[in-house]
């Protein structure tokens, strides 16, 4: 969960990384699980972090992607293995942008099996130009709860002619297995494909 002060075990998250909150939220996942762009956009970065990082994936998402009024940089964590995009390539929404893994997750608390799961960050930027990385590599550039990215995303839908939605609904928009979005006027997406109802 975003800003716990635990991890999924229980131990408490180290002072020194942002303050001992948590900056994403973590969906528990089979390794191997393809990851979806949760919007359109562009690869700024890719990398291996290390210990509590692993390997990680950085995508940008303009305005124009998201229909926000804001740029998302969203970072994908613990990943399988260094995704083959190359950095400036586009990516559409929905599209697979890496597999689910446990990189730098193996050993002291996480255990010897580690712990497969994706780490969702996201932060917000009034420009499209800002520089993303590892860990610490975005200093000044303010995290936001992912889950925020998708109630902003709702209110525009409720907005919209085209997807009326009740009044206090804010679903999260998602991608199944069959290709199908839901609701199909929906920029951005869950970062994992769900199964069809």
């Amino acid at each position: 969960m975003y800003g716990s002060q635990t991890r999924y075990d229980g131990s408490s998250r180290p002072k020194w990384v942002f303050g001992g909150y948590h900056g994403g939220i973590d969906i528990t996942l089979a390794e191997g699980t393809p990851l979806l762009a949760v919007a359109a956009g562009t690869v700024v970065s890719k990398g291996e972090g290390g210990m509590l990082e692993g390997i990680y994936l950085w995508l940008r998402h303009s305005p124009e992607d998201t229909g926000l009024a804001y740029w998302v940089y969203s970072k994908y964590q613990h990943l399988e293995s260094i995704p083959e995009l190359e950095v400036g390539a586009k990516v559409a929404m929905r599209q697979m942008v890496a597999r689910s893994g446990k990189s730098g997750t193996v050993g002291r608390h996480y255990g010897m099996s580690g712990y497969s799961h994706l780490h969702l960050t996201t932060r917000k930027s009034s420009r499209g130009d800002e520089s993303v990385g590892p860990r610490g590599a975005t200093r000044g550039l303010p995290l936001f709860d992912p889950l925020a990215m998708y109630h902003d995303a709702g209110g525009k839908l409720r907005e919209s002619a085209e997807s009326p939605l009740p009044a206090r609904a804010v679903p999260i928009p998602y991608a199944s297995t069959d290709g199908k979005v839901a609701p199909p006027a929906t920029r951005v997406v869950w970062p994992v494909a769900c199964q069809p109802q």
